[in-house]
């Protein structure tokens, strides 16, 4: 995956807490933003009302993965002295933190609106790239077959971003590798001379 493809999983997450989330039909939907949960901005009903209920998926920690964690980057030395070495980049692997929080509800549709969440997110332990693949209509460049998914204790992210006062809400992390690039040359310098006439000549120019 590429740093770039974070906010594809970011709104394929969206999409899928926003299914999860709805109540009955008599309810009206909760959207999911992709946003800070201090700057979502305010929700419409179909009618053109406001709607107060809304709630934020917001990506606020990338980390390197400490259960998955390999070496970035390795120095390959040549066989030969006076050869180029080889540069190259192992898989990476890093855990992607999320909030969800529901912004602006009464206190039934916000805890409702968390349990649903925390229900997927169990339920989605393991995350089917083909999955993602299929709701974001593109491939994503992975080798591997799914994304580990995990609820982890958060106490005070509420504080980091910026509620003055304790809000309700799920942190979760999604580890994912990024893709192991193509080996690159780097050239050893073995000797090297200065001609002091030649430089100041060329300064002189």
């Amino acid at each position: 995956m590429r740093p770039g493809d974070f906010f594809d999983l970011s709104r394929y997450l969206a999409i899928r807490l926003e299914e999860c989330i709805q109540g009955g039909a008599e309810e009206l939907p909760i959207p999911v933003y992709l946003a800070h949960p201090v700057d979502v901005p305010q929700g419409r009903s179909a009618a053109g009302a406001e709607q107060g209920s809304r709630a934020a998926l917001y990506l606020h920690r990338i980390v390197p993965s400490a259960s998955w964690r390999q070496a970035g980057v390795r120095v390959q030395p040549s066989a030969e002295p006076a050869l180029p070495g080889r540069l190259s980049r192992g898989d990476l692997w890093l855990d992607l933190h999320f909030i969800f929080m529901i912004i602006e509800a009464t206190s039934q549709e916000e805890m409702g609106a968390i349990a649903a969440a925390v229900e997927f997110l169990h339920r989605n332990a393991l995350l089917p790239v083909a999955e993602i693949e299929k709701g974001l209509e593109k491939e994503l460049p992975l080798a591997i077959g799914e994304l580990p998914v995990e609820v982890v204790d958060e106490p005070g992210v509420w504080r980091d971003l910026g509620f003055d006062r304790h809000h309700l809400g799920v942190s979760f992390k999604v580890s994912l590798p990024m893709v192991s690039r193509q080996y690159e040359r780097v050239e050893r310098v073995l000797e090297r001379e200065v001609n002091l006439e030649r430089v100041l000549k060329e300064e002189g120019e």
